[in-house]
């Protein structure tokens, strides 16, 4: 039984994800937030539209896009995926703060905050594609994308998931390389 139909997803990551930047920016601007938690999530939608843009460019030959999106303009949906890929690494950096009772991962590299975080995307890329695919868009098996599971007759594949294993490593080092946090 489906939780959701292809509609309603679409309108959910359409509204989280076209809002979710203009709220950084409202609450930054009133300063609900640190320019720190800003620059994150920022940093973290950059990351996430460097496969999100090639997934757009790639078209049928990589997923097809199974249900009409309320802007249908080049990458808008794909910017859009971006702007929830940030909020996914927002996400797995309170996460490694819950656990690890500090941010000082965010200055110093830590093992442990990074397994919080690719087990964090790895877990949500997996939940993403078990609700999404098949219903908003249908990843393509190929050689190079082959289906690694079946659930429901929802054949999941290789590809977004390896994104989601390396994302959260490629994320963490852009923010360690970042110059504009300070340490506490």
């Amino acid at each position: 039984m489906d939780l959701f139909s292809a509609n309603q997803l679409m309108w959910a990551a359409f509204i989280v994800g076209n809002s979710a930047p203009f709220f950084f920016i409202i609450f930054y601007k009133a300063q609900k937030i640190s320019s720190e938690l800003f620059t994150l999530y920022f940093l973290g939608v950059l990351v996430g539209l460097t496969w999100e843009i090639p997934f757009a460019l790639a078209g049928k030959s990589f997923h097809l896009i199974l249900i009409d999106w309320p802007i249908d303009l080049p990458l808008v949906r794909n910017i859009t995926y971006s702007f929830i890929d940030g909020l996914i690494f927002i996400v797995g950096i309170l996460l490694a703060k819950v656990f690890l009772k500090n941010k000082n991962f965010l200055y110093k590299f830590d093992a442990k905050a990074l397994s919080i975080m690719i087990i964090w995307g790895s877990v949500s890329e997996f939940l993403v594609d078990l609700n999404g695919n098949g219903k908003l868009w249908l990843f393509i098996d190929n050689w190079y994308n082959p289906v690694f599971i079946t659930i429901n007759g929802n054949g999941l594949t290789i590809i977004p998931q390896l994104i989601w294993f390396l994302a959260p490593i490629v994320y963490y080092f852009v923010i360690l390389n970042y110059k504009g946090f300070e340490a506490e």
